[in-house]
This record gives C-alpha cells, sequence and structure tokens, in this order.
C-alpha cells in the first residue's frame, strides 16, 4: 500500500515517519510473535518499536483457542507498512472484545490524550453499540484541541442506515475512513486504479451530529448527502480482499482478508509521513486534526492530483465524481496530498563534517569532508569558509564551493608552534540569503618531547621559613608548548607558571615551611604538564627547628 499511495514510483518519495508515534484503539490485545511471522514471511524487519499498554485489567497478550488477535495484527501491520520507521507504535489495550466484558472505550480513549508525548496519529478499527456518544466524544474534541487525529474505520456493512456498528465513525471530530478495491500496475506495485468497495460503511450519520463547517460545500455536490447532518466517510482506502495476514499462530493467509480495518491505519500511517514533513519544513507542532484542511484541498484547485477521486463502484450508495458517501473524498495520491497538507519542502540546504573530530600533531595537516544534503531542489553554489581555528592553523577547501548536493575537502594545516588543545572550527556555507554551519573538533597534540631537572635536588628550610630550587625544562624533537608545573601542596609555589612554549626554560620553585611541619627529610614530586606529555622530577626538603 505504501507504493499505491505515497510512493506510486516516485523515486524522491523516501519519508518514512522518523519522529512519529502511533496509536492503535484495540479492545484485545495481542501476540507478537504473529507479527513476527509475518515480517518474516514477507521477508523484510521491522524496525518499530511496539508497546502493548492496558488501560484496565485486560492482558496485552492475546492467544487461541480463547482469543483472536487478527484484528490487532492487521492494524499493526498496515500502519508499519505505510509508515516503516517511525520512533514507535503504540497499542492502547481495554475490555470489551472478550465475551461477557463490559466496554473501556472511555478508559483506552483516556490514555490516548494523556499519552507523554502525545502521538499525532490515532487508529481505530473497531465500531460498537450503543452509541455512547456523550462519554466518548469529549476525548474526540479534546484530541482535535491538542493536535491528534483520530482515525475510525467506517465499517464493512454498507450503508450506515442499515448496518448494526457505525459508532464512533460518525463522529464529527474524526476521521471516518471508508474502502476501495484497488488494482496496482504489479504487486505491492504503483497505483493503477480505484474502484469503490461494496461493503464500505458510509452515510448520513445515525447520531444525527450536525454537519460541521468544513463538510458544507463537499456535501452541496452531492446528491445524496444530507445538507443538515454529518456525512461520511471522509476519506477511503483499499479495503478488499487482497490483503496477506498472519494471526492466530496458525498458516497465514492471503487475499483472504479485508475490509476498512485495513484502510484506517494505513491513513494513520499516511499521516505519520505527513507529520514528519511537516517538522521537517521548520515548523514546531504537528498538522493537527486534518479534516478541515482535507475538505479544503477538495475544494481547490488541485484536488484531482492530491486525490483519486473514486467515481464508480461503492455501497449502495456509490462512490461518485466528487465527494460520495462511499468513497468519501478519495485516496492519496501519491505524495501529491501529503505535500499539499505539510508543506513542499523549503528549497535549501545543510552541511555536516565527517569526521567530526580531528587529531593533527604540531607540524602536520588533517582533513574532513564537508557534505552539503539539499531539499526543495536547491542547486545553487554554496560558498565556504572556516573561522575559531587558532594562530598558526591554515584550513583551505577544495574545492572552495559546492554546487547543490556536494562535498568539499576541509584541510587544517597546523604549524609546529601551534599550541597544543582542542579548538572548535565553524564551517560556514553561504547562498544568497541562506547560511547554515558544521563544526569540526581539532585537537592539536605536540611532537617532540621535553625533560625535567631540579637544581638543587635538595635543600634545607628551617621551620617558618622559606627555600627555593630552580626547576629547569630542556625540549627537543620540535616540541612547542607551554609546560605547566605542580606538586607540592598548597605552599609550593612556582614562578612562572606555566613556562611559556615553546617549553624550554626555567622556574623558580619556593617551598615555605610551617611552624608545625614535621622535622626530617619530605619529598616533593615535581610534575611538568605540556602538549599531552607529562615529566616529573624531585627535590628533597629537609625541615630543621
Amino acid at each position: 500500500m505504501r507504493a499505491a499511495y505515497y510512493t506510486d514510483g516516485n523515486s524522491a518519495a523516501t519519508l518514512t515517519g522518523t519522529g512519529q508515534s502511533l496509536g492503535l484503539f484495540e479492545f484485545i490485545g495481542t501476540d507478537l510473535a504473529d507479527l513476527t511471522t509475518y515480517y518474516k514471511n514477507v521477508g523484510q524487519t521491522n524496525n518499530v518499536p511496539v508497546t502493548l499498554t492496558s488501560v484496565d485489567t485486560q492482558s496485552t497478550l492475546c492467544k487461541e483457542p480463547t482469543c483472536d488477535d487478527t484484528e490487532q495484527t492487521i492494524d499493526m501491520t498496515q500502519a508499519l507498512g505505510m509508515a516503516p520507521g517511525m520512533s514507535g507504535l503504540t497499542m492502547w489495550i481495554g475490555t470489551g472484545g472478550l465475551s461477557g466484558q463490559t466496554l473501556d472505550d472511555p478508559g483506552i480513549l483516556n490514555g490516548m490524550v494523556t499519552a507523554s508525548p502525545l502521538q499525532a496519529q490515532l487508529s481505530c478499527s473497531w465500531a460498537w453499540k450503543p452509541t455512547d456518544n456523550t462519554t466518548d466524544d469529549p476525548f474526540f474534541v479534546e484530541m482535535a484541541a491538542q493536535g491528534q487525529t483520530f482515525f475510525a474505520a467506517a465499517g464493512d456493512d454498507g450503508n450506515w442506515a442499515h448496518a448494526e456498528f457505525v459508532w464512533p465513525s460518525d463522529d464529527v471530530n474524526i476521521v471516518s475512513v471508508g474502502g476501495t478495491d484497488l488494482d496496482t500496475e504489479s504487486a505491492a506495485g504503483p497505483w493503477k486504479s480505484e474502484t469503490g468497495w461494496s461493503d464500505s460503511g458510509g452515510g448520513i450519520s445515525p447520531n444525527k451530529f450536525a454537519i460541521p463547517s468544513w463538510q458544507v460545500a463537499a456535501a452541496a455536490g452531492c446528491a445524496k448527502c444530507s445538507q443538515t447532518y454529518r456525512n461520511g466517510p471522509d476519506v477511503s482506502a483499499n479495503a478488499n480482499f487482497t490483503f496477506y495476514v498472519c494471526a492466530d499462530q496458525t498458516t497465514c493467509s492471503e487475499n483472504f482478508e479485508g475490509g476498512t480495518s485495513f484502510a484506517t491505519p494505513m491513513w494513520a500511517g499516511y499521516l505519520a509521513l505527513a507529520n514528519e514533513q511537516y517538522l521537517s519544513n521548520g515548523n514546531t507542532s504537528t498538522l493537527g486534526f486534518i479534516n478541515p484542511a482535507l475538505y479544503d484541498i477538495y475544494a481547490g484547485a488541485n484536488y484531482d492530483t492530491d486525490f483519486h477521486n473514486v467515481t464508480s463502484g461503492g455501497n449502495t450508495l456509490g462512490c461518485t465524481v466528487g465527494y460520495s458517501l462511499s468513497c468519501g473524498l478519495g485516496s492519496p495520491n501519491g505524495d501529491n496530498l501529503l505535500l499539499a497538507l505539510a508543506g513542499a519542502p523549503t528549497a535549501g540546504f545543510s552541511l555536516s563534517a565527517s569526521p567530526s573530530s580531528v587529531s593533527v600533531a604540531q607540524g602536520a595537516s588533517g582533513t574532513s569532508t564537508i557534505t552539503s544534503a539539499i531539499t526543495g531542489g536547491f542547486d545553487s553554489s554554496i560558498a565556504l569558509s572556516a573561522t575559531g581555528q587558532p594562530t598558526g592553523v591554515t584550513p583551505t577547501f577544495n574545492p572552495t564551493s559546492i554546487t547543490g548536493a556536494g562535498t568539499s575537502t576541509l584541510t587544517l594545516a597546523v604549524a609546529a608552534t601551534t599550541a597544543p588543545g582542542t579548538y572548535t572550527i565553524t564551517v560556514t556555507g553561504v547562498s544568497g540569503s541562506i547560511t547554515q554551519t558544521t563544526t569540526v573538533t581539532l585537537t592539536v597534540t605536540a611532537t617532540g618531547k621535553f625533560a625535567i631537572s631540579a637544581n638543587p635536588s635538595a635543600i634545607t628550610v628551617a621551620r617558618g621559613s622559606s627555600g627555593t630550587s630552580t626547576i629547569t625544562t630542556k625540549i627537543a624533537g620540535g616540541f612547542h608548548s607551554a609546560i605547566t608545573l605542580s606538586g607540592g601542596g598548597a605552599l609550593t609555589k612556582y614562578s612562572p607558571n606555566p613556562i611559556p612554549a615553546p617549553g624550554a626554560g626555567t622556574s623558580t620553585m619556593t617551598v615555605t615551611i610551617g611552624s608545625n611541619v614535621a622535622l626530617g627529610a619530605h619529598k616533593i614530586t615535581v610534575t611538568g604538564t605540556g602538549g599531552g606529555v607529562t615529566h616529573t622530577t624531585t627535590v628533597t626538603v629537609t625541615v630543621t627547628q
């Protein structure tokens, strides 16, 4: 379904739902072994973490012979198939699906509206009675208010006027999903044609919800629609008996299962793709309840390119040109609808560095590859520059600019006199009014070596007085770094400290002896540290009365 409704042969359609999480409404738990079997048999890997959350006493595990997890597994595979890169999928589970249980639809819905973080796309393939709109609808209102879209299956019993189960698919604050019969160019291939599914639920709201403002124009062009009450479904997708299903820890079936239970989680997965795109465009929140936007697209000039307008077939109310009571607005037309909802990516670029950390010895050079990634067809020249480098480091780029998506090699030439240490180099790319940056961490290490000695190496100091020794450092092999001296505690001072680069020089060590220091010999270890190198020497201090 991903190939038919999203990628549809478009190699640039690469969204996977990254960063998005999806919630499934379920009256029964599942056996994740069936999900594993499904992916094994189709030769794919599921990389989305699945969380099973019970909101009451219902078990998260469902196993035959007492429990059927067909619906639950279908919901997972259809949502994950459309958005295989999501950060997570949560199955919200409550009582109601097993014999003698009380329906806990409010408990499940409450879990969905209080989750942290909230899931922007929610799917429900269940219907129940009696209608509980006074309890459930406030949750749907809350979902819409806090930016969540709840997709509900329109059912598999045709015209709502004669259907046993309709609720909650006619609620105004949800997206109702009908069914179609889809043909593709090849197995799991691009969209070819689509007609309405004969069993698709749809019609005029049995609960007599008032028609929402965003549906008025669509209903006006629909001969069988109500101009007073809410009409459904809103959208549709494949529901015919063409699916591969693994459930109940038994043999998997092909071309046996069908229903709007398949179409509904597909749409939730599709919204995860749209929300990924919307956030990548720089928005800080998700699209929110999408029905008003869907009907705005219907009223716009690009309806026929954003939707597959399904114009034939369907339940007894039929699918017609424009909005209908079997196919709704239609099914997604590749990524056209997604971009109509989320907005096309803004033309631009970003920069990255690999490796992002470079270690270079004094007198040597290191490199990092600067790569530009583009969005929205950006193909302009990007001028590169670097700042933040210490004295003695010379950055160069080859080439000095990148056009569109490309790479440039940053070379950092480090002079022998550059002070060792860690520095942050900021690489800036500029193209017109667009400026982007990335950073490279440069660590300069010292070359050569140094030695440290004390003269005299033994001094005698009376209590209450001070003594001195000269600390001498000598360098070799091009060593060029300041050398810091330490050791001897708070009453031992070195001047100067550190010995400045290149590191060869002397420092006077002054030792002050307090009146309570024990008489006798005390050994002080003098440590010199510079350029990542450490050496020591010792001074013996004999304390007298």
